[in-house]
């Protein structure tokens, strides 16, 4: 059976409640290199992080669970700023077609396309990193 990565993580307690969800829902999953980043958490960028590992097969309805249960724990979370429970994901990938695009993605990031995610109140427009905490 062939595994393809899903998520990457530096906390492993995330890691393995996702990896819980995704078990509850019949989807054949794993964790790779839980071991080295909970025992030397240095060596988490050197490793890439905790890597959730799906079954090829059933990567479609993975994603798919992953981003409404996102989606429906973000109902929940009101705006650090302004209260509101208006919080949406922003999801940006950053595949230049550049030969230097390329070339700058692979030296400052070490890969040549790069993703980035933020959350943002369409409320007041305030950007989040991280999903901000719910109490």
């Amino acid at each position: 059976m062939h595994f393809k990565q899903i998520a990457s993580y530096d906390n492993y307690m995330l890691a393995n409640m996702t990896l819980g969800l995704l078990q509850e829902n019949e989807i054949q999953c794993h964790l790779k290199d839980e071991n080295i980043v909970t025992i030397d958490p240095l060596l988490n960028p050197a490793v890439g992080g905790i890597k959730l590992m799906v079954a090829e097969t059933d990567y479609p309805a993975a994603v798919v669970l992953l981003k409404e249960a996102e989606e429906n724990y973000l109902k929940d979370i009101a705006c650090p700023k302004c209260h509101t429970n208006n919080l949406e994901v922003k999801e940006t990938i950053n595949n230049p077609e550049s030969f230097w695009g390329k070339l700058k993605n692979q030296v400052a990031y070490g890969q040549s396309s790069t993703y980035k995610k933020e959350y943002v109140c369409t409320n007041c427009k305030s950007i989040f990193a991280e999903i901000p905490a719910s109490f």
